[in-house]
């Protein structure tokens, strides 16, 4: 036994241990295992001082007056340098949008789930430690131009953390090459989260909706650079902007915007049809008070009735119908006297 182990180990030596080919081969895997540890070194090290810099920009709003705006550190490729590139948009943008409300851009941890917490409690609980008014948070996929994938909890002004209004959507990525259009359109995005009026465009004077509905329409002419969905929810805000500012140049704009989305080929939400034929009848009808032309009119009360056939369908509104069919009723029942006694029972 002892002189096959000494075989053995004499064969180790002069096949193995004395090769240059293999003592070659064993240098290169001991190089690259010492750069994967210092690779895996440096990661941690990164993670941590990132995890300690948040700790220390995480704070409580030093006054409560205006608004308050926090901002979680978005996950996945280049989340950190996004989150900057928010950060930057909120504290240069946000601005036009309060319409002169005072606001405190706040740097919140970042938000994960723990327990059975999901990350909606986890962020409904930082709105209350933080007094914040909104909470954003999310991650970035891969790819070069993928929007970041956000969710937001907002108190819309006035409401209880435990109540407040959870949303889902998407904020274009934000680069060198697209900076002056993806920067005002993030600042928007989480200005209408953070007040819902302000896609109404009745909700606030003309004289404060003109420069946001103007930024909304410079925005859109730079498309190219943001997504679809964000595209179509720039598209109907601004449309309701335009038409309750009743300008010649909203109007006709309206009307352009509107014609290219219903002449799309592709299928477009029945929702989204309804308020695109709406807008462009309105915007027609607009357009024909100033200068009549019996065209315009029929192609806007063509628009109008085909929004309303669309419309008799629609849930809600047959809901509605139901509601009020009972309501009167009810109504009829309790004016004719004659059926009731005082007592309640039937007199007949």
């Amino acid at each position: 036994m002892d002189s096959q182990l000494s075989i053995l180990t004499a064969w180790f030596h002069t096949t193995i241990a004395g090769s240059p080919i293999w003592a070659g081969i064993g240098l290169v895997a001991a190089a690259l295992f010492g750069l994967y540890m210092v690779r895996l070194l440096f990661g941690l090290i990164s993670n941590a001082v990132e995890a300690i810099a948040i700790s220390l920009a995480s704070r409580k709003r030093r006054s409560t007056q205006g608004f308050g705006i926090a901002v979680s550190p978005l996950m996945g490729p280049k989340g950190g340098k996004q989150t900057k590139a928010i950060l930057s948009a909120l504290e240069t943008h946000l601005e036009k949008f309060t319409f002169g409300s005072p606001f405190e851009i706040v740097r919140a941890p970042r938000i994960r789930a723990k327990g059975t917490l999901g990350l909606r409690a986890m962020a409904t609980k930082w709105l209350e430690k933080s007094s914040t008014d909104l909470v954003v948070w999310g991650y970035r996929p891969r790819g070069k131009n993928e929007p970041s994938h956000v969710e937001v909890l907002s108190l819309g002004g006035s409401l209880p953390p435990s109540d407040a209004m959870h949303s889902e959507g998407h904020l274009p990525l934000i680069n060198k090459e697209n900076v002056e259009t993806t920067s005002r359109v993030v600042a928007y995005l989480i200005a209408r989260a953070l007040q819902p009026g302000l896609s109404d465009g009745t909700a606030f004077r003309a004289d404060k909706l003109a420069p946001v509905a103007d930024i909304l329409n410079e925005c859109l002419i730079s498309k190219e650079y943001l997504p679809d969905r964000t595209c179509r929810t720039l598209e109907t805000d601004y449309c309701s902007m335009a038409l309750a500012l009743e300008t010649d140049d909203h109007i006709a704009r309206v009307i352009e915007l509107r014609r290219q989305r219903l002449a799309t080929e592709e299928t477009l939400h029945p929702g989204e049809e309804i308020q695109a034929r709406i807008d462009l009848g309105r915007a027609l009808l607009q357009q024909a008070k100033s200068n009549f032309d019996p065209v315009r009119v029929r192609e806007a009360m063509d628009h109008l009735k085909i929004a309303v056939e669309r419309l008799k369908g629609d849930h809600i509104l047959l809901l509605a119908q139901a509601t009020n069919k009972a309501v009167q009723q009810g109504q009829a029942m309790l004016s004719n006297r004659k059926r009731f006694s005082v007592t309640g029972g039937s007199t007949i």
